[in-house]
């Protein structure tokens, strides 16, 4: 009976400490070549370029049979500039587009303010062009998600030393039972 409670707490821990660790180490893999990314977008050039397409639309996250798609609005913008005498084009308003959840009404105005024809100002990497937006920063999503990306981690790693510390902790104490 000993050996079944022991190996309960043993899987229970470790799948405690598989989320901790290993979704904390997702979180920071996946965030942080953002904020990298928005932290060097501070710098890049701008050039002026011209909005080809900009319409507010639905994106479901989740498809439920009873409530229907359930899901957020966002802004499908196309843009074109030129650089060094090559047109590029793009997508991205900025490196937050992803995860914000915003209302039709929201949506609606932002494609609103970004009217076909109108132009606007570029920002691309100077290394890579392709890679460009309108709005260059670093991602406040991105920042967030690292955090509690952190914070999962340092739990995991206390949940280790506190783990530790009590193995330890009794291991003495059986050897002065012992002796």
């Amino acid at each position: 009976m000993r050996v079944l409670q022991a190996a309960f707490i043993a899987l229970v821990l470790g799948l405690i400490l598989a989320t901790t660790l290993g979704g904390g180490g997702f979180l920071l893999v996946r965030n942080v070549p953002m904020i990298v990314e928005g932290w060097q977008s501070r710098s890049w050039p701008a050039v002026v370029g011209e909005v080809k397409k900009s319409e507010a639309v639905a994106k479901p996250i989740i498809i439920d049979s009873r409530r229907g798609a359930v899901g957020t609005h966002v802004v499908r913008l196309h843009y074109a500039f030129t650089v060094w005498g090559r047109t590029y084009s793009g997508t991205r308003q900025s490196l937050d587009d992803v995860g914000i959840i915003k209302s039709a009404e929201v949506a609606q105005r932002e494609a609103e303010s970004l009217p076909v024809g109108r132009p606007v100002p570029i920002f691309y990497d100077p290394r890579d062009p392709s890679r460009s937006l309108l709005k260059p920063g670093v991602p406040v999503s991105g920042v967030l998600g690292s955090l509690f990306g952190a914070m999962l981690v340092a739990t995991g790693m206390a949940l280790v030393a506190i783990g530790l510390h009590l193995h330890s902790y009794h291991a003495r104490r059986r050897r002065k039972r012992q002796a």
